[in-house]
């Protein structure tokens, strides 16, 4: 204990603890820097002085009273399975552990979709399993679904793996009831008044204690295809995956495997079906196997890809540029069997070869699997960890030749494209190294800045944390002002997770407005927000375009969110206070806050939108 606490007064309202194994078990979260620090220091991390568990509301509240009036910082904990060191424990604080704020209430039908109010503790795989009996289903499925909460998701941004269709979990989230130092709020649906619910997503505990979700939720769907095909190369595949999407035909799942993790993991290299079908299998012991019957590494076994990782990449880049790619739909009987003859047509046509349904079903049986693969690798000298980004597609290729490059100067790097979008993709890159903080830090460092170079976001769904609270802050540098503004206002003895999610950076120069530009591969088009309607409309026909989503005024004057699979602005540039911000054109980004639609709308220059060719229906 690092001084004298008193938990009288708390304990005699909300159950807490001082025990030594709560406390260590509290210290970390799963970020992977954490997990090499204990594996090789024997560095616990930092415990909490106590650990409090509250099952309302009102005991949350009591909580941040207690902790205020002590100066004590509070880090809110759902399961504990972030990767970035959001949860990750400091001197002095109150964990929340928030797995006692439960209950899934009954869904209410609204046409076409549902809703249903969850608290925030309720584990993924629970909410699944009570909606289940209902006939519903959120189809949020991240790899951690096992071990991770529904207000972890809120704060984070999550994806899941259905989100071409189903949208990211901010899509799902209508409505949160947030507790901060100063009392409650509302947010989306529950909100009164001032709505803060595009900032409380992705804020990580910064702006108050999540204690219940409203969802949206989908019926159970009634039938499912999926596929995988073989392509000659990531390039060629690439173009199949945004003709698919662009086509409108809101595949549930489409996974790229690039040629390393496809010949790592054995996804349908050989014959059309044959050992098609490894997708989430043991990526490590298929290295070891692949390093011993490979001359020039068998002696090796692990230690050369560890510690000469641009010898192996290039080894295993050299071998083969063959890739994999899976894709799914899933919905009601007669929807399935016409988007799929149709997506099924347009793989083939852009250079598919079909390895049947075996590649996806295997897939999708084991999807969740991923995330209890990675630890053997620090058993043998080394650490592993992911990272996820995302861009345009028109920068999709610098986007992931410039991360490769940065990880693979430290690490054997492997990756798969996953989170598809009409106007862009995410990539899910996998790097194993030596089991060093320094080589750590420093493929971070590489990567990070490799991804702001090539115009790409530095998140797309695991959140900010420690890890890339500064390359978020220097991303959105426009948003951060406000948002410690915000932040003051709710919190003014700054204990909700202090420090995070952007640290205090100093001003730089005010950016350029964006160029007006039209970008036929994304398929969007960056406009002035005021211009109206018709003058804007005549400029995009004459170029062969229109607005994918039709208003008749400025861009400016409607913001509002579409349908959790599609979205109205992907980029902007607004006047705050004199000073120009710019908000990033990528698909769906989770580097904290997101408020490209709540600005004041005279504030805004230009919006970046989704457009469609004159004469294609939306």
């Amino acid at each position: 204990m690092n001084r004298p606490l008193d938990l009288g007064p708390l304990a005699a309202c909300v159950r807490v603890s001082e025990r030594p194994a709560e406390r260590v078990a509290h210290a970390r979260d799963l970020w992977p820097r954490g997990t090499l620090k204990l594996a090789y220091e024997r560095d616990p991390g930092v415990p909490p002085l106590a650990v409090a568990f509250p099952e309302s509301e009102e005991q949350v509240a009591s909580c941040l009273r207690f902790a205020a009036e002590r100066g004590m910082p509070v880090v809110p904990w759902g399961a504990g399975s972030g990767v970035c060191g959001a949860a990750a424990g400091r001197d002095d604080a109150l964990a929340l552990d928030l797995k006692c704020l439960r209950g899934v209430g009954k869904v209410e039908e609204r046409g076409s979709y549902g809703v249903v109010d969850v608290g925030a503790g309720v584990l993924g795989q629970h909410l699944e399993d009570a909606l289940e009996v209902q006939g519903w289903a959120t189809r949020h499925s991240p790899s951690s679904i096992w071990c991770s909460t529904v207000g972890g998701w809120a704060v984070g941004r999550s994806a899941g793996q259905f989100s071409s269709r189903y949208g990211k979990f901010e899509d799902m989230a209508l409505g949160l009831r947030v507790v901060g130092p100063k009392g409650a709020y509302g947010t989306g649906e529950w909100a009164e008044g001032e709505d803060l619910h595009e900032w409380v997503l992705g804020s990580e505990g910064a702006l108050g204690v999540v204690t219940s979700v409203r969802a949206r939720v989908e019926r159970v769907a009634t039938a499912r295809w999926l596929r995988g095909y073989r392509f000659d190369s990531v390039e060629t595949a690439w173009g199949a995956m945004r003709t698919l999407l662009q086509a409108d035909l809101r595949p549930c799942a489409v996974r790229l495997y690039d040629s390393v993790d496809t010949k790592l993991a054995g996804k349908g290299t050989v014959g059309k079906a044959k050992g098609a079908a490894k997708a989430g299998s043991d990526w490590l012991a298929s290295l070891r196997e692949f390093v011993d019957a490979t001359p020039a590494l068998r002696r090796h076994t692990l230690s050369l890809p560890l510690a000469l990782p641009r010898l192996v990449n290039g080894i295993l880049q050299g071998l083969s540029t063959v890739c994999v790619l899976i894709v799914g739909f899933e919905g009601a009987a007669d929807e399935v069997a016409a988007s799929s003859t149709a997506g099924h047509r347009i793989v083939m046509d852009g250079g598919g070869v079909d390895l049947g349904a075996e590649p996806g079903e295997h897939w999708y049986d084991h999807r969740h699997e991923v995330s209890y693969k990675l630890s053997p690798v620090y058993t043998h000298g080394g650490f592993a960890d992911t990272m996820e980004v995302a861009a345009l597609w028109s920068r999709l290729p610098a986007l992931y030749a410039g991360v490769r490059a940065a990880l693979g100067r430290h690490g054997l790097v492997m990756a798969h494209f996953s989170h598809v979008y009409r106007e862009g993709c995410s990539i899910y890159f996998t790097f194993a190294a030596r089991g060093s903080v320094d080589v750590y830090d420093a493929a971070w460092a590489d990567a990070l800045a490799a991804a702001a170079a090539a115009g790409g976001t530095v998140a797309h769904h695991h959140g900010v944390g420690q890890l890339k609270q500064a390359a978020a802050a220097r991303e959105l540098a426009g948003i951060a002002p406000m948002f410690h503004a915000l932040r003051s206002r709710i919190d003014p003895d700054g204990i909700l997770n202090p420090g995070r999610i952007f640290p205090d950076v100093p001003p730089g120069p005010e950016p350029a407005a964006p160029d007006l530009v039209v970008d036929p591969i994304s398929r969007i088009a960056t406009l002035p927000a005021q211009e109206p309607g018709p003058q804007r409309d005549a400029r995009l026909a004459a170029e062969g375009w229109r607005l994918r989503h039709p208003t008749p005024g400025a861009l400016s004057a409607d913001l509002s969110r579409v349908a959790p699979d599609d979205t109205r602005v992907i980029g902007a540039s607004a006047v705050i206070d004199g000073r120009r911000l710019v908000l990033l054109p990528v698909p769906r980004s989770s580097a904290g806050p997101d408020p490209r639609r709540v600005l004041p709308p005279e504030s805004y220059e230009t919006l970046t939108v989704p457009i469609a060719p004159v004469g294609a229906a939306s």
